[in-house]
């Protein structure tokens, strides 16, 4: 009986290893016989934080090259719909951070949930539905995508919303009756808005005529071990860490750059130089290794896990929006900070190429 396992144990490794072998490409199959999921993480500066001096017209260079990249998936540093709804029926510490990260998908979703009569899981099903359905259509009923929008909107999809609003004519847009006008405002409010959110992703996947936008961030860190370790870690952060870390020459050289585009009208000179290692690199090594890691300060130290773990997420959520679209082309717009972690994981998962801006250009 002995004998008999030690066979079965010594054939199973062998068609385990066999099996491996066809997956990595060492036999039948070849990784030049399968297309490659192309990933591109663009790190960016919030560009809310520049709201009075900014114009669309800084980032036409860099959507000139983004639109010839032609990504099949946008992915934006917004919570998604399912978050949204989580955070919600949690409640207790997430009621303040939803104030922060979603009041306005909270008030016009709430609204459009009363106007409809419907749940958000009911909501977030029907939307979904009709998404299938309009990225599969070659032509789209203006009755049709109106009904998407109202759905989007009361699933909390609200940038995807605002993409669909985006397809309507001005004309077909003020003769509507489907969505309230207090939404309608808030619609074209979010349009107009100077954020990389809408400056990039939105007006990029409008240009390319695709039809949803993919909420990747993740706060379900945001829970009271959060809260509680706040006020030690804003001790811990005392105003010579803080300014010492805005004198690095990376950020100071990041802020050269940034008035100097406005000065010239492009912002591209800035993004090339916040997508090479150049600065990604002395970003995490100078914020995330000086002052969080090497040290011995607990809350530093809590902090830097929270941060992997929403990264980490993170990462999750853009693995989860390529399963729509293998070997297709991905685009996150996401925070700076972010991109060093993103492109360490994203490079372990199987059947992905990492690009950078760089490569694109």
């Amino acid at each position: 009986m002995r004998f008999v396992l030690i066979l079965l144990s010594i054939f199973s490794l062998v068609l385990t290893d066999s099996a491996l072998a066809q997956y990595s490409g060492k036999s039948s199959t070849k990784e030049d016989d399968f297309k490659k999921t192309k990933v591109l993480v663009l790190a960016t500066h919030h560009i809310s934080h520049y709201e009075d001096d900014f114009s669309p017209t800084l980032l036409d260079s860099l959507i000139n090259v983004l639109k010839d990249y032609s990504p099949t998936i946008i992915g934006m540093e917004v919570l998604s719909g399912v978050q949204i709804a989580e955070m919600e029926r949690r409640g207790g510490p997430y009621d303040s951070w939803l104030i922060s990260f979603a009041e306005e998908q909270l008030r016009y979703g709430s609204q459009a949930q009363e106007a409809l009569d419907i749940s958000w899981r009911k909501a977030n099903m029907v939307a979904d539905s009709l998404l299938g359905k309009v990225q599969s259509a070659k032509e789209i009923a203006d009755s049709t995508r109106l009904e998407l929008i109202n759905h989007l909107i009361a699933s909390y999809r609200l940038h995807t919303a605002a993409l669909q609003w985006s397809y309507l004519s001005e004309e077909n847009q003020s003769n509507q009756s489907i969505i309230p006008k207090t939404t309608v405002k808030g619609l074209t409010n979010i349009l107009n808005s100077a954020d990389e959110t809408v400056s990039i992703s939105l007006r990029l996947a409008h240009q390319l005529n695709l039809q949803r936008l993919y909420p990747i961030d993740d706060h379900l860190d945001k829970d009271s071990f959060y809260s509680e370790n706040d006020t030690q870690l804003d001790k811990a952060l005392d105003d010579s860490t803080v300014q010492a870390l805005k004198n690095a020459p990376y950020l100071v050289k990041q802020g050269d750059l940034l008035e100097q585009g406005m000065e010239d009208s492009t912002w591209l000179p800035l993004y090339k130089y916040m997508n090479s290692p150049a600065y990604y690199d002395q970003d995490k090594e100078k914020q995330w290794r000086n002052i969080f890691l090497e040290t011995s300060n607990v809350p530093l130290r809590s902090r830097l896990a929270l941060w992997e773990e929403r990264n980490l997420k993170i990462a999750a959520h853009i693995r989860s929006a390529i399963a729509r679209d293998p070997g297709g082309r991905v685009l996150i717009t996401i925070g700076a900070s972010h991109k060093a972690f993103l492109d360490l994981y994203l490079k372990e998962m199987m059947g992905i190429e990492v690009v950078h801006l760089s490569d694109i250009i």
